[in-house]
């Protein structure tokens, strides 16, 4: 019984970690929406949007206590993933590469014959 209630426990904690990341990602979405909206609303560039969000972070992680600042760290790393993604968009071609579509392996649980 024990080993049942510690295998437990490590799947919530891990539930935990990937709640984490996800609310992570979906509020560097909405700080760069934020930003980008406030920066078009001012006529200034997208440098100046980017540099605006990582010191508000940066703000945040001086003035956090330990548990916040593992939390603005982790969203500071996805606001950086975030606009790395944005930064290989612009730079690939627009057109949508069917072959390299067809390569992506499918999820567990895809009806998908492999």
């Amino acid at each position: 019984m024990k080993n049942v209630i510690i295998s437990m426990i490590a799947k919530i904690s891990k539930m935990d970690a990937e709640a984490k990341l996800l609310t992570a990602q979906v509020e560097a979405q909405s700080l760069l929406l934020s930003a980008m909206l406030l920066t078009l609303g001012k006529q200034g560039g997208t440098d100046e949007m980017i540099e605006s969000v990582k010191k508000a972070i940066n703000a945040a992680l001086d003035s956090s206590d330990s548990p916040l600042k593992t939390d603005a760290e982790l969203l500071l790393t996805q606001f950086n993933e975030l606009l790395s993604i944005t930064t290989l968009l612009d730079t690939k071609d627009p057109e949508i590469n069917l072959e390299a579509l067809q390569e992506i392996p499918s999820l567990p649980g895809d009806n998908k014959s492999s």
